[in-house]
């Protein structure tokens, strides 16, 4: 039984612990330093909310996005984030790997925020959805193009 509540309470603690907490901060990679200059292609996109009304999908947006990426073991995206009247309010970071995506998004006071989540991609459209550990999970949808 004392073996049995031990493995319960280890498990809730390693899952209660922030992910992002478990990888170095101290090491600096090139998301870290923007734009990547010599990129494999852009984005554009938006964050808002996905729902379905009358039997069709809708998205409402709550701010844009736009960027570079650049392929590799994992992929490295950067961007800007803006809101509605298209004035930069933002930049995001992240690291994509197996539809995983881990990084930051910053506002313009340079506060940073770790973000954790989801990515899907087809030829040409991405979507998927952004958790972090303070506020609202937004959905990601938008479109990439690779350079030529």
């Amino acid at each position: 039984m004392n073996k049995t509540l031990f493995v319960i309470g280890l498990c809730t603690a390693l899952l209660s612990m922030p992910t992002l907490l478990a990888f170095p901060t101290t090491q600096k990679t090139s998301l870290l330093y923007p734009p990547l200059v010599d990129n494999d292609g852009t984005f554009v996109g938006g964050l808002g909310r996905l729902y379905k009304q009358n039997g069709q999908w809708q998205f409402e947006y709550h701010s844009y996005l736009a960027g570079v990426y650049k392929n590799g073991a994992y992929k490295k995206l950067y961007g800007y984030v803006y809101n509605l009247e298209e004035q930069q309010i933002g930049k995001i970071g992240v690291y994509l790997g197996h539809k995983i995506i881990y990084g930051y998004v910053e506002d313009m006071q340079s506060h940073r925020l770790p973000i954790f989540g989801f990515l899907f991609w087809n030829n040409e459209n991405f979507a998927g959805r952004i958790m972090s550990t303070f506020g609202p999970a937004p959905h990601i949808i938008g479109t990439y193009t690779p350079n030529t």
